[in-house]
């Protein structure tokens, strides 16, 4: 199974499926970057990938530091699975950069 590496993360990597997982079993079709320089407790966009990576157990000793950032962006789109678009915030009702799943499966 591929891998995302996490540069801000001391290189500490997820496997693609588990994003994968998470946007089937939420019954999602996208998710809000939502890259912010916050710490996490206070983060804007609690939906966002930047709180999932954040909140991903081998992400969690950095949670308090940004992690959708454009390697990780990259690496994600580089994915059959994934693609990058702009699509309604669920918080802000804005557009905002979204990484969209591509279920071929659906």
């Amino acid at each position: 199974m591929e891998e995302i590496t996490l540069p801000y993360a001391n290189n500490a990597r997820f496997k693609i499926g588990d994003l994968i997982q998470h946007f089937k079993e939420s019954k999602i079709e996208y998710m809000i970057i939502g890259s912010t320089q916050v710490v996490l407790n206070v983060h804007p966009k609690p939906k966002s990938l930047d709180v999932w990576i954040r909140n991903h157990e081998n992400a969690r000793a950095y949670s308090n530091t940004c992690q959708s950032v454009s390697k990780v962006i990259t690496q994600l789109i580089k994915h059959k699975s994934f693609s990058l678009g702009l699509r309604k915030c669920p918080k802000s009702n804005r557009l905002c950069k979204a990484l969209v799943f591509c279920d071929n499966k659906k």
